[in-house]
Order: C-alpha cells, then structure tokens, then sequence
C-alpha cells in the first residue's frame, strides 16, 4: 500500500457504515464553517484504523461541480491522513470519518479551488486527532 495512497478497505462503503457514523458519532464544523465533519472513534484493534469517505448533496450544485469539491476534500484528506493514522495507532483507536461540505456550493463559489479546502480541512483533522 502506498503511502498517500487511498485504498479501498479504508474507504466507509455501505448505508449501515454512513448510519452508525451519522447517527452514533459527533460532529465539527471548521471555523469557517466551510467543511463538515461527522466522526466515531470505536476503542479496539482493528488492520485499518481509519475508514474516511466524502458526502456532497445536490442541492450545492451541478454535478461537474460535485465531482471537483469530492476530488479537491480526498486529495487534502491523503496528503494529511499520516497525522490521524499515527494518533490512532497509538491509542489503539478505530476511526470512521465523513466529510462534507457545509458553506460551500456552486452559487457563490463558482469555481471551487484546492485553497478553499485545504486549510478548512486541516483544522477539522487536527479537532479530531486532539480528540483522539
């Protein structure tokens, strides 16, 4: 596996997965409200100790847009993944994570770039790893 590779068994796949992460787990907001993230951190040992995966409704725009935002979160999310995997390790912790964006969307973001993202998303990374 590759070291800021994104492999399947760490991807959250599955209605019953999203149910338990959104109904028994918490949420954060970045501080500008931009990224949403709903999270569960289980105790126990399991091979994968972070499953992640990314949440776009349709209401935010069209789908070429989407598509962008969910490319731009798993390209921040990767290359900051090392941080929860390392705290996860050490505490022996199970780590399910859904991203989604919040105060984003294509009418006043027409073009959604990797700076939007990528600075909202490293403060919601770290929340967690804290609270880990």
């Amino acid at each position: 596996m590759k070291k800021y590779g994104l492999s399947a068994p760490e991807k959250i796949k599955g209605r019953k997965e999203f149910e338990k992460v959104f109904t028994g787990g918490k949420t954060t907001y970045s501080s500008d409200n931009k990224i949403r993230a709903n999270y569960r951190i289980i105790g126990g040992s399991n091979k994968i100790r972070v499953k992640f995966a990314v949440v776009v409704g349709k209401k935010l725009g069209n789908a070429v847009w989407r598509n962008r935002a969910k490319r731009l979160i798993r390209e921040t999310y990767r290359h900051n993944k090392l941080e929860l995997l390392a705290k996860c390790k050490t505490k022996d912790a199970f780590l399910q994570i859904i991203f989604s964006p919040q105060n984003l969307n294509q009418q006043e973001n027409k073009h959604v770039d990797l700076k939007d993202i990528e600075f909202p998303l490293k403060e919601i990374i770290a929340k967690v790893r804290e609270e880990i």
